[in-house]
């Protein structure tokens, strides 16, 4: 069965006649459609229909790039944010630099934290963020159901680790922890650390339920060569 086309048609913004287009395919005579339009409202309308190609284009690109960042582990809450530093303590990290960003609650160390893991996966890089309850969360089950939990973190190319010393790890978490450390400070792979206390404190803080030995070795190779950025002001959860 052949469907035939009208041979002209009539535009529906000035009622002009159209054309019919055919392309030639060998024997057969293949229907293309109509010529367009130029009359004011054809093309206001072509031009309607391409903006909202562009914009659903767009809007697929944002998606994909907003669930690969959450497959980083940048949370949601700060997908929109920003922070002046982040494009050079990225561009530090990148470097091979260690980070380390202390200060009081709400001083947004971790926004700058995530703006910087963003900054590294636009770059192509593959950065992980990770909150540091989550680590002690799974470093405590690997006690009772073994497994290497630290396995990732330790082998991340980039790895931001947000607010350590939040909770006092037990002395068996304590000595998981150096390990993880310890392995990427030996493989020189760049880390980003977020914390309430200045490196001193944060020596106090992991040893308060460990050992201060372990917690000294942790904090030396978080300190060594690394930069540290304090950050200062009110809560800004709370202005």
């Amino acid at each position: 069965m052949v469907t035939t086309f009208p041979s002209t048609t009539e535009c529906p913004h000035c009622g002009a006649m159209l054309n019919a287009r055919y392309a030639q395919l060998g024997l057969k005579r293949l229907f293309c459609g109509y010529e367009s339009c130029d009359c004011e409202g054809a093309v206001a309308e072509r031009a309607a229909i391409a903006a909202q190609e562009q914009a659903e284009a767009e809007k697929a690109v944002a998606e994909k790039r907003r669930r690969s960042l959450v497959r980083c582990g940048v949370p949601e809450r700060y997908l929109g944010l920003d922070h002046p530093m982040a494009d050079e303590l990225a561009l530090a990290m990148e470097g091979g630099q260690w980070l380390y960003l202390w200060g009081d609650v709400g001083t947004r160390k971790t926004t700058c934290a995530a703006a910087v893991a963003m900054r590294l996966h636009d770059r192509g890089k593959s950065p992980l963020m990770v909150p540091m309850y989550r680590v002690l969360d799974e470093i405590q089950r690997s006690f009772h159901d073994g497994g290497d939990p630290l396995k990732r973190y330790a082998e991340a190319g980039y790895l931001l680790i947000d607010d350590l010393g939040k909770r006092r790890p037990t002395g068996f978490v304590l000595d998981s922890l150096f390990q993880l450390i310890d392995q990427r400070y030996s493989a020189m792979r760049p880390t980003l650390v977020t914390t309430q206390y200045r490196p001193s404190d944060l020596v106090r803080r992991l040893a308060e339920q460990g050992d201060a030995d372990t917690a000294k070795a942790i904090v030396s190779r978080l300190r060594h060569g690394a930069r540290v950025v304090e950050f200062d002001g009110p809560d800004g959860r709370l202005a």
